[in-house]
Protein backbone atom coordinates (compact mmCIF):
# COMPACT_ATOMS: atom_id res chain seq x y z
CA UNK A 1 0.00 0.00 0.00
CA UNK A 2 2.70 2.56 1.11
CA UNK A 3 4.22 1.61 -2.58
CA UNK A 4 1.52 2.64 -4.26
CA UNK A 5 0.38 5.45 -2.40
CA UNK A 6 4.55 6.60 -3.15
CA UNK A 7 4.04 5.69 -6.93
CA UNK A 8 0.69 7.98 -7.40
CA UNK A 9 1.97 10.97 -5.47
CA UNK A 10 5.21 10.84 -7.79
CA UNK A 11 3.04 10.52 -10.69
CA UNK A 12 0.87 13.32 -9.85
CA UNK A 13 3.92 15.45 -9.39
CA UNK A 14 5.89 14.70 -12.64
CA UNK A 15 2.15 14.95 -14.33
CA UNK A 16 1.64 18.48 -13.01
CA UNK A 17 5.18 19.74 -13.48
CA UNK A 18 4.72 18.30 -17.57
CA UNK A 19 1.54 19.80 -17.97
CA UNK A 20 2.84 22.95 -17.00
CA UNK A 21 4.62 23.58 -19.73
CA UNK A 22 1.27 23.05 -22.01
CA UNK A 23 -1.48 24.24 -19.83
CA UNK A 24 -0.53 26.53 -16.76
CA UNK A 25 -3.97 27.35 -16.18
CA UNK A 26 -5.12 23.89 -15.85
CA UNK A 27 -1.96 22.66 -14.30
CA UNK A 28 -1.72 25.69 -11.56
CA UNK A 29 -5.97 24.56 -10.83
CA UNK A 30 -4.74 20.64 -10.05
CA UNK A 31 -2.04 22.00 -7.43
CA UNK A 32 -5.00 23.56 -5.95
CA UNK A 33 -7.18 21.56 -5.63
CA UNK A 34 -4.55 18.88 -4.34
CA UNK A 35 -3.31 21.88 -1.20
CA UNK A 36 -6.74 23.11 -0.38
CA UNK A 37 -5.60 22.32 3.75
CA UNK A 38 -2.17 24.51 2.77
CA UNK A 39 -4.37 27.37 1.37
CA UNK A 40 -7.33 27.38 3.81
CA UNK A 41 -4.67 27.36 6.64
CA UNK A 42 -2.72 30.32 5.26
CA UNK A 43 -5.26 32.38 4.06
CA UNK A 44 -7.41 31.83 7.05
CA UNK A 45 -5.32 31.70 9.93
CA UNK A 46 -4.32 33.87 12.66
CA UNK A 47 -1.48 34.05 14.88
CA UNK A 48 -1.27 32.68 18.48
CA UNK A 49 -0.98 36.29 19.96
CA UNK A 50 -3.66 37.69 17.37
CA UNK A 51 -5.10 41.09 18.26
CA UNK A 52 -8.74 41.40 18.54
CA UNK A 53 -8.71 45.65 18.23
CA UNK A 54 -7.69 47.58 15.51
CA UNK A 55 -4.44 48.63 16.84
CA UNK A 56 -3.38 51.47 13.77
CA UNK A 57 -4.65 54.75 13.65
CA UNK A 58 -4.97 55.39 9.66
CA UNK A 59 -4.28 53.02 6.86
CA UNK A 60 -2.51 54.91 3.72
CA UNK A 61 -2.60 53.03 0.58
CA UNK A 62 0.38 54.39 -1.87
CA UNK A 63 1.37 53.90 -6.00
CA UNK A 64 4.61 52.85 -5.19
CA UNK A 65 5.54 51.94 -8.81
CA UNK A 66 2.91 52.12 -11.63
CA UNK A 67 -0.24 49.82 -10.75
CA UNK A 68 1.56 48.69 -7.82
CA UNK A 69 0.54 49.29 -4.58
CA UNK A 70 1.52 49.60 -0.67
CA UNK A 71 -0.30 50.24 2.08
CA UNK A 72 0.93 51.63 5.59
CA UNK A 73 -0.87 51.13 8.44
CA UNK A 74 0.53 53.63 11.28
CA UNK A 75 0.40 52.34 15.24
CA UNK A 76 -1.32 54.94 17.83
CA UNK A 77 1.85 55.40 19.81
CA UNK A 78 4.25 58.42 18.73
CA UNK A 79 6.70 55.69 19.99
CA UNK A 80 7.73 54.33 17.02
CA UNK A 81 10.03 50.91 17.44
CA UNK A 82 10.70 50.65 13.90
CA UNK A 83 8.94 50.39 10.08
CA UNK A 84 8.74 47.05 8.89
CA UNK A 85 8.47 46.21 5.21
CA UNK A 86 6.15 42.53 4.81
CA UNK A 87 5.72 40.51 2.00
CA UNK A 88 3.44 38.13 1.55
CA UNK A 89 3.84 34.38 0.89
CA UNK A 90 2.54 32.63 -1.62
CA UNK A 91 4.87 30.47 -3.73
CA UNK A 92 5.95 33.66 -5.73
CA UNK A 93 2.84 33.39 -7.77
CA UNK A 94 -0.34 33.35 -5.32
CA UNK A 95 -0.99 35.04 -2.39
CA UNK A 96 -1.96 39.07 -1.84
CA UNK A 97 -1.11 41.63 0.64
CA UNK A 98 -4.72 41.67 3.02
CA UNK A 99 -5.75 38.03 3.01
CA UNK A 100 -6.35 37.62 6.93
CA UNK A 101 -3.28 35.55 7.78
CA UNK A 102 -1.37 38.57 6.80
CA UNK A 103 -4.05 41.03 8.37
CA UNK A 104 -3.16 39.10 11.90
CA UNK A 105 0.28 40.06 11.27
CA UNK A 106 -0.01 43.42 10.84
CA UNK A 107 -2.20 43.78 13.77
CA UNK A 108 0.29 42.18 15.95
CA UNK A 109 3.38 43.83 14.69
CA UNK A 110 1.82 47.29 14.74
CA UNK A 111 0.21 46.73 18.18
CA UNK A 112 4.06 46.37 18.97
CA UNK A 113 4.49 50.07 17.70
CA UNK A 114 5.72 49.59 14.39
CA UNK A 115 4.62 51.12 11.16
CA UNK A 116 4.27 48.25 9.04
CA UNK A 117 4.16 48.75 5.35
CA UNK A 118 3.25 45.63 2.98
CA UNK A 119 3.41 45.67 -0.41
CA UNK A 120 1.70 43.91 -4.03
CA UNK A 121 3.92 42.63 -5.96
CA UNK A 122 3.77 40.87 -9.44
CA UNK A 123 3.12 36.99 -9.93
CA UNK A 124 6.08 34.92 -10.52
CA UNK A 125 5.01 33.10 -13.83
CA UNK A 126 3.94 36.57 -15.45
CA UNK A 127 7.18 38.58 -14.60
CA UNK A 128 10.81 37.30 -14.26
CA UNK A 129 11.99 37.20 -10.12
CA UNK A 130 14.42 39.91 -10.52
CA UNK A 131 11.41 42.05 -10.98
CA UNK A 132 9.79 40.91 -8.11
CA UNK A 133 13.35 41.85 -6.12
CA UNK A 134 12.85 45.36 -7.98
CA UNK A 135 9.65 45.95 -6.86
CA UNK A 136 10.58 45.24 -3.34
CA UNK A 137 13.46 47.01 -3.22
CA UNK A 138 11.69 50.49 -4.72
CA UNK A 139 9.05 50.01 -2.45
CA UNK A 140 11.63 50.31 0.95
CA UNK A 141 12.87 53.45 -1.63
CA UNK A 142 9.73 54.59 -1.50
CA UNK A 143 8.83 54.66 2.41
CA UNK A 144 11.79 55.95 3.20
CA UNK A 145 11.11 58.89 1.16
CA UNK A 146 7.14 58.76 1.83
CA UNK A 147 7.98 58.85 5.74
CA UNK A 148 11.58 60.50 5.80
CA UNK A 149 10.36 64.03 6.90
CA UNK A 150 9.40 62.21 10.44
CA UNK A 151 11.25 59.04 10.90
CA UNK A 152 14.64 58.48 10.29
CA UNK A 153 15.02 55.30 12.33
CA UNK A 154 15.06 51.58 11.73
CA UNK A 155 14.09 49.09 8.91
CA UNK A 156 13.03 46.03 8.40
CA UNK A 157 12.21 43.67 5.41
CA UNK A 158 9.86 40.20 6.77
CA UNK A 159 8.57 37.54 4.63
CA UNK A 160 6.62 34.60 4.94
CA UNK A 161 8.20 31.90 2.46
CA UNK A 162 8.27 33.27 -1.10
CA UNK A 163 8.32 36.59 0.64
CA UNK A 164 10.91 35.71 3.43
CA UNK A 165 13.18 34.57 0.14
CA UNK A 166 12.14 38.07 -1.85
CA UNK A 167 13.17 39.87 1.42
CA UNK A 168 16.63 38.16 1.67
CA UNK A 169 17.79 38.06 -1.85
CA UNK A 170 16.68 42.25 -1.92
CA UNK A 171 18.21 42.63 1.48
CA UNK A 172 21.50 40.47 0.88
CA UNK A 173 21.69 42.67 -2.32
CA UNK A 174 21.48 46.05 -1.44
CA UNK A 175 23.77 46.38 1.97
CA UNK A 176 22.70 49.48 3.12
CA UNK A 177 18.91 49.16 2.18
CA UNK A 178 17.43 47.89 5.56
CA UNK A 179 18.98 47.49 9.06
CA UNK A 180 17.29 43.80 9.95
CA UNK A 181 15.42 40.83 7.97
CA UNK A 182 12.84 38.51 9.58
CA UNK A 183 12.17 35.44 7.25
CA UNK A 184 10.00 32.75 8.50
CA UNK A 185 10.20 28.87 6.80
CA UNK A 186 12.05 30.54 3.62
CA UNK A 187 13.94 28.59 1.10
CA UNK A 188 17.48 29.92 1.39
CA UNK A 189 18.34 27.85 -1.55
CA UNK A 190 15.81 27.07 -3.65
CA UNK A 191 17.32 23.77 -4.78
CA UNK A 192 16.13 22.49 -1.26
CA UNK A 193 12.50 22.99 -2.75
CA UNK A 194 13.26 19.90 -5.09
CA UNK A 195 13.83 17.93 -2.09
CA UNK A 196 10.08 18.69 -0.69
CA UNK A 197 7.17 16.41 -0.52
CA UNK A 198 4.61 19.58 -1.72
CA UNK A 199 3.51 19.42 -5.56
CA UNK A 200 3.08 23.04 -5.09
CA UNK A 201 6.42 24.05 -3.99
CA UNK A 202 7.68 22.22 -6.89
CA UNK A 203 5.25 23.82 -9.27
CA UNK A 204 5.79 27.61 -7.95
CA UNK A 205 9.32 27.34 -8.33
CA UNK A 206 8.92 26.05 -11.49
CA UNK A 207 6.66 28.72 -12.58
CA UNK A 208 8.90 31.55 -11.05
CA UNK A 209 12.03 30.45 -12.29
CA UNK A 210 10.98 28.77 -15.15
CA UNK A 211 13.54 26.35 -15.24
CA UNK A 212 14.19 22.62 -14.10
CA UNK A 213 17.21 22.68 -12.20
CA UNK A 214 18.13 19.67 -13.96
CA UNK A 215 19.32 22.07 -16.83
CA UNK A 216 19.24 25.28 -15.44
CA UNK A 217 21.49 24.60 -12.00
CA UNK A 218 22.89 28.18 -11.92
CA UNK A 219 19.97 30.04 -12.20
CA UNK A 220 18.51 28.68 -9.13
CA UNK A 221 21.64 28.92 -7.37
CA UNK A 222 21.53 32.82 -8.88
CA UNK A 223 18.55 33.72 -6.48
CA UNK A 224 19.39 31.65 -3.69
CA UNK A 225 19.48 34.13 -0.90
CA UNK A 226 22.46 31.40 0.77
CA UNK A 227 24.81 32.68 -2.48
CA UNK A 228 24.34 36.11 -1.22
CA UNK A 229 25.82 35.71 2.47
CA UNK A 230 28.82 38.14 3.25
CA UNK A 231 30.24 39.96 6.49
CA UNK A 232 28.45 42.94 5.73
CA UNK A 233 25.11 41.23 6.21
CA UNK A 234 22.25 43.36 8.12
CA UNK A 235 20.94 41.09 11.26
CA UNK A 236 19.28 38.49 10.16
CA UNK A 237 16.60 36.17 12.08
CA UNK A 238 15.48 32.78 10.28
CA UNK A 239 12.01 31.36 12.33
CA UNK A 240 11.55 27.46 10.92
CA UNK A 241 9.17 24.43 11.90
CA UNK A 242 10.94 20.81 11.98
CA UNK A 243 7.87 19.27 10.71
CA UNK A 244 7.64 22.00 7.55
CA UNK A 245 6.24 19.44 4.25
CA UNK A 246 6.53 22.56 2.10
CA UNK A 247 9.88 24.12 2.84
CA UNK A 248 12.94 21.49 3.95
CA UNK A 249 13.80 23.15 7.40
CA UNK A 250 17.32 22.34 6.44
CA UNK A 251 16.93 25.34 4.28
CA UNK A 252 17.22 28.02 7.47
CA UNK A 253 19.69 25.66 8.81
CA UNK A 254 22.15 25.51 5.84
CA UNK A 255 22.15 29.96 5.88
CA UNK A 256 22.46 30.52 9.37
CA UNK A 257 25.64 28.06 9.38
CA UNK A 258 26.29 29.74 6.65
CA UNK A 259 25.69 33.98 8.06
CA UNK A 260 27.87 32.45 11.41
CA UNK A 261 30.61 31.69 9.09
CA UNK A 262 30.63 35.45 7.84
CA UNK A 263 30.24 36.45 11.59
CA UNK A 264 27.04 37.63 10.47
CA UNK A 265 24.36 38.60 13.43
CA UNK A 266 21.79 36.41 13.15
CA UNK A 267 19.49 33.97 14.65
CA UNK A 268 17.94 30.94 13.85
CA UNK A 269 14.25 30.01 15.99
CA UNK A 270 13.23 25.99 15.62
CA UNK A 271 9.47 25.17 16.38
CA UNK A 272 9.97 21.26 16.72
CA UNK A 273 6.35 20.51 15.68
CA UNK A 274 6.01 23.15 13.30
CA UNK A 275 4.73 22.54 9.96
CA UNK A 276 4.50 25.38 6.71
CA UNK A 277 2.63 28.58 8.97
CA UNK A 278 2.70 26.69 11.84
CA UNK A 279 2.49 30.00 13.74
CA UNK A 280 -1.32 30.62 12.37
CA UNK A 281 -2.53 26.86 13.20
CA UNK A 282 -0.31 26.17 16.69
CA UNK A 283 -1.44 27.98 19.94
CA UNK A 284 1.39 26.64 22.32
CA UNK A 285 3.93 28.29 24.09
CA UNK A 286 6.80 27.48 21.73
CA UNK A 287 4.89 29.29 19.07
CA UNK A 288 4.16 31.79 21.15
CA UNK A 289 7.78 32.32 22.49
CA UNK A 290 8.77 32.78 19.06
CA UNK A 291 6.63 35.31 18.39
CA UNK A 292 7.76 37.38 21.09
CA UNK A 293 11.07 36.86 20.21
CA UNK A 294 10.24 38.15 16.83
CA UNK A 295 9.38 41.29 18.20
CA UNK A 296 12.66 41.32 20.41
CA UNK A 297 14.67 41.20 17.40
CA UNK A 298 12.50 44.00 15.65
CA UNK A 299 12.99 46.63 18.51
CA UNK A 300 15.54 48.72 18.03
Amino acid sequence: MKKIKLFIKYLLIVSTLFLAFFDFGLSLLIVLVTNIPLIRKSVFGKLALDIRKTPWSKVETHEYMPKKFLDVFYPKTENINGVIVFAHGGGWISGYRRQPNNMSWYRFLVSQGFIVATIGYSRGYIQEIEKLIEELTNAVLFLKKKIGNFYNGQFSLMGLSAGGHLALMTGLRYLDLVDKIVAYYTPCDLMDIWKSESIFARFSVMATIKRLPSKSKEVYEKFSPINYVTSACPKILLVHGMKDSVVPYVSSIKMFKKLRENRCTAKLLLHPKGDHGFEFVLKDHKTQEILKKTIEFLTI
